[in-house]
């Protein structure tokens, strides 16, 4: 993956703030396609089978995408500041609880198919793991902008303004 040196601010202007917003509807409408085509899923019928795990397999693969924008940052070795990166974290963290959500209910979407579809979910849910492990450590990094009141600031991110 190709991510320019550029600060962190500049990052999120000209990149994140465009395309992770982007990422996280084209994930809903992945999910929600997922969601709505496993029910024709059978042994028999190849088209949804083969949909379904193209699917899947994009989605791990916009997930391995996105560990390596967060490795990215990480490896910048300069202070993360939150407002910096902002549309980062939420974004990365909307997908990774919208996977762990569809993972667990699996065996009821995907009824009594799931093994037609399983080796990807796995995939889908180690990818998951590690966005989220990399999260993590991209968070244990971040410290807030001295010149912002921390409280307000924590209290913007979580209500999403």
């Amino acid at each position: 993956m190709f991510l320019p040196h550029m600060n962190h601010l500049t990052l999120e202007q000209t990149f994140f703030s465009q395309v992770l917003p982007k990422t996280v509807k084209l994930f809903d409408d992945m999910m929600y396609e997922l969601t709505s085509q496993a029910r024709g899923l059978s042994s028999q019928n190849l088209e949804i089978q083969t949909t379904l795990r193209n699917i899947l397999q994009t989605m791990v693969q916009l997930l391995g995408a996105l560990t390596g924008c967060v490795q990215h940052v990480c490896a910048t070795q300069e202070s993360i500041i939150l407002e910096n990166i902002q549309s980062l974290p939420s974004s990365v963290l909307h997908i990774i609880k919208s996977t762990f959500v569809h993972c667990k209910n699996s065996e009821s979407v995907y009824s009594g198919c799931l093994h037609l579809v399983s080796d990807l979910l796995q995939a889908l849910f180690k990818e998951a793991y590690s966005l989220q492990k990399q999260l993590m450590e991209l968070l244990d990094m971040v410290c807030m902008d001295p010149l912002v009141d921390e409280n307000d600031d924590i209290l913007n991110m979580v209500i999403g303004e």
